[in-house]
């Protein structure tokens, strides 16, 4: 693994914000190189100190809508470059291209297989700056964002394994690909980059673990990990960032058990079926999933194959977990509390083919990283020539 100790990232400032200055300090070494993580806490301790929450139910607005990425296919995940201004969108590689070293254009049925990823740089309002090109790393279903100067580093899956399609198991041409290992690099504009090249710095936080993913919370400087633990459970943790690009690992400030949409009480099974996770995102205390299917997608329920996703309204559903209890907050809805979470999100409902495709959290003014917004990615446009739309909410609920 290779360690970049000449990217120094400046220190996120919410700590203090929220009321967490007075947690204890700690200094990790790495060579001749000291990182000092200037406000880390004792394990657990800062995920006690209480931070906003985004309200689910508030208004959804359309941030940008339609918008070419450098590949034609559906766009896997998104994250915020905040201090820069920038957007960093994953997708799968589409077929017919051949890139750098290769001999002969690359089918998609292969570019899925291999987990070949592209990477778009958008600004704020979806014009595309620039790209680039991931083999072998995985399926992009989430990625992370840090800023390092005017320049941003990426946390994506790397060293991709085929696995079976989870909506056509038994189809071999829709084999595709999951990350067995975390790797950070830095966005290069027209890099053709290979998850097997030494300048990747790369990690396993759980040892014999797989299926990794990432998101970084801007607000707070940590990161957030998904995996499938050595019994096949999917799981999150978070780490302090600082020590996550220092490979430390063994401190985390959260682990939890991926909570179930369809174990809510009450949901409605018939209507809405088991959507997929499509994203996932964390700010403070807070994880915040979104399930959905593109429109008309089916499941087969009571032994019917029923349409879960009705165009024009579809199953597409954003929560909220505390990250201390795991558990859904605010609890779902019962006959003696009536919070809505998860919670129906028609936005974007107007889309032809609208597929909920990934969360990122936005922070409109840098010098007030406290007031944040999330937004809720999707794609759409018909096969061949597909377009991403982002749109947020922008509610927050200050702690009590």
């Amino acid at each position: 693994m290779t360690q970049d100790r000449n990217s120094r990232p400046s220190r996120r400032s919410l700590l203090a914000w929220s009321g967490a200055s007075a947690l204890t300090a700690a200094t990790v070494s790495l060579g001749t190189e000291t990182a000092s993580a200037a406000t880390y806490p004792a394990p657990g301790s800062a995920l006690m100190v209480p931070s906003p929450r985004l309200d689910l139910n508030s208004a959804s607005s359309n941030w940008i809508r339609q918008k070419a990425t450098r590949d034609a296919t559906i766009i896997q995940s998104f994250g915020y470059d905040n201090a820069n201004g920038h957007i960093y969108l994953a997708q799968v590689t589409q077929g017919g291209l051949q890139l750098a070293g290769e001999s002969a254009p690359v089918s998609s049925v292969d570019r899925n297989r291999r987990g070949d990823l592209t990477i778009t740089k958008w600004d704020t309002s979806g014009n595309t700056l620039g790209h680039m090109y991931l083999r072998g790393f995985g399926h992009g279903m989430s990625i992370g964002v840090e800023p390092v100067g005017s320049n941003a580093y990426l946390w994506t899956e790397a060293d991709g394994a085929e696995v079976a399609d989870p909506v056509h198991p038994d189809d071999p041409d829709k084999t595709t690909s999951r990350g067995t290992r975390l790797a950070r690099f830095p966005f290069t504009n027209g890099q053709v980059l290979d998850t097997t090249s030494s300048t990747l710095a790369k990690y396993k936080p759980v040892p014999g673990s797989n299926t990794y993913t990432a998101a970084v919370d801007p607000v707070y400087g940590r990161l957030a990990i998904r995996y499938r633990d050595t019994d096949g459970v999917m799981k999150f943790q978070v780490h302090d960032l600082d020590l996550a690009r220092l490979n430390v690992w063994s401190e985390p400030l959260a682990t939890i058990s991926e909570p179930s949409v369809k174990a809510v009480p009450g949901w409605p099974l018939t209507t809405y079926g088991a959507p997929f996770l499509q994203g996932y995102a964390v700010v403070g205390q807070y994880l915040y999933m979104l399930h959905g299917n593109s429109y008309g997608s089916t499941q087969k329920i009571n032994g019917q194959e029923v349409v879960i996703s009705e165009p024009g309204i579809g199953n597409t559903f954003i929560s909220s977990v505390k990250l201390t209890t795991g558990a859904f907050f605010p609890a779902p809805p019962s006959p003696f509390n009536q919070n809505v979470n998860p919670a129906h999100t028609a936005a974007a409902y107007s889309l032809d083919y609208r597929e909920p495709e990934g969360l990122g959290v936005r922070i409109p003014d840098p010098s007030r990283p406290g007031v944040f917004s999330i937004g809720m990615g999707f794609a759409s446009g018909p096969p061949g020539a597909r377009v991403a739309s982002i749109y947020g909410k922008a509610g927050l609920i200050q702690p009590s």
